[in-house]
């Protein structure tokens, strides 16, 4: 164990080494319990992979993507959900099918609920899941939910207007006064059209399930998500139609399922080697890399059919990549606990400039020559004033 490691060491395991980001209450507060999961081949707890998340996603100064011109594109059109979101919603373990309508599915939307409740997803491009069960990691990202609700609410107009149309042919007088719904034929595609060149380059809903074990469910995590977006566009959209997503049919030749699974080759980690939260990130740096940040991936109905085996993620990192990133992000732990140190000494530093000029202050009734004796003590070099 190296020197730095060795003074981390000495500090209790919950004394908090700093807030990030450092000016937001809801910040998180990394300890030294947590910085201990970036050592080598430490598992990562939730604490350290969402860490990694806002740090991959939201802080252009310091994400790897950050010196990308396109990383701006990340805060519009992408969202991460913490690291208890799943384990909250598919808290109840149910088997089979899963209803919109059902006890089961209100009841865990119902622990969810407020935890999107300051942003829209249909209006992301994609949604990033880490998924923790068995002491194993794993990542799901939904892609084009919008465009999957359009299409989902497209196809139920259309069904309603047929039906009108078959009773008005029937002769029966009253469907003729039913409201149609209008179809916006531009946001949607006819199942007869699943196979043109045009649908090809269009965007296709979808989850993509990345697992560096193949250890979990993908198509458990799949239903629990359906499940999500069912009921969340029910909420939040209260004043449209809801929908219902079409699953996927057991029989050959039926309608293919609204929201497509997708498990890409992914590199692979090795058994109990403890990287699978490492893996789990760069696995969100690889996608957002090239979905986001770069034109390479699409996400079109012609990629997730074939399963983006053009991609070639298989081969996208290797064992040194996942040493890399540990080593990059325990140096900026270091980093950041040093400036929040700083930053603790200018506010005591301050406070003792206080009581020896404010005589109204609390710490005036300290003797001056203890405030004069403190002040050396709290004094930093001038590029840190």
């Amino acid at each position: 164990m190296d020197k730095d490691n060795m003074d981390y060491m000495q500090l209790r395991p919950w004394t908090p080494l700093f807030r990030y980001p450092h000016d937001d209450a809801a910040g998180i507060v990394f300890t030294r319990a947590d910085y201990e999961c970036l050592l080598p081949e430490a598992p990562l707890n939730r604490t350290a992979v969402e860490f990694g998340l806002r740090l991959m996603v939201a802080d252009v100064h310091r994400s790897p993507l950050g010196l990308d011109q396109e990383f701006g594109d990340i805060a519009r059109d992408v969202h991460a959900f913490s690291t208890d979101w799943f384990s909250m919603l598919s808290q109840d373990n149910t088997r089979g099918k899963l209803k919109a309508d059902s006890e089961a599915a209100l009841r865990a939307y119902a622990r969810v609920e407020r935890w999107t409740r300051g942003v829209d997803v249909f209006a992301k491009k994609f949604l990033l899941v880490p998924v923790f069960e068995d002491q194993h990691w794993s990542l799901a990202i939904i892609c084009h939910p919008g465009v999957l609700a359009r299409r989902a609410l497209a196809r139920r107009n259309r069904t309603i207007r047929r039906a009108v149309a078959e009773l008005v042919d029937a002769g029966i007088a009253e469907a003729a006064q039913l409201p149609v719904p209008h179809v916006d034929d531009s946001e949607s595609e006819s199942d007869s059209d699943s196979d043109s060149d045009s649908y090809a380059d269009k965007p296709r809903p979808c989850v993509i399930h990345m697992d560096s074990l193949r250890k979990h469910s993908a198509k458990k995590i799949e239903k629990w998500l359906r499940c999500f977006l069912e009921m969340e566009w029910r909420k939040r959209h209260a004043d449209e139609p809801p929908f219902t997503l079409r699953e996927r049919t057991a029989r050959a030749g039926g309608p293919p399922a609204d929201l497509l699974l997708a498990m890409p080759k992914v590199p692979q980690q090795q058994m109990y080697s403890g990287d699978s939260g490492i893996y789990t990130l760069k696995y969100v740096q690889c996608f957002l890399a090239r979905a986001v940040c770069g034109d390479e991936l699409k996400v079109n109905a012609r990629d997730v059919c074939l399963c983006f085996r053009d991609h070639d993620w298989e081969t996208g990192f290797n064992g040194n990549g996942i040493k890399e990133m540990r080593r990059s992000l325990k140096d900026l732990v270091r980093v950041l606990q040093s400036e929040e140190e700083h930053r603790q000494f200018r506010a005591r530093r301050r406070l003792c400039w206080i009581g020896q000029r404010d005589p109204g202050s609390p710490l005036s009734r300290l003797p001056m020559e203890i405030l004069r004796k403190l002040v050396p003590y709290f004094s930093l070099p001038d590029f840190y004033v």
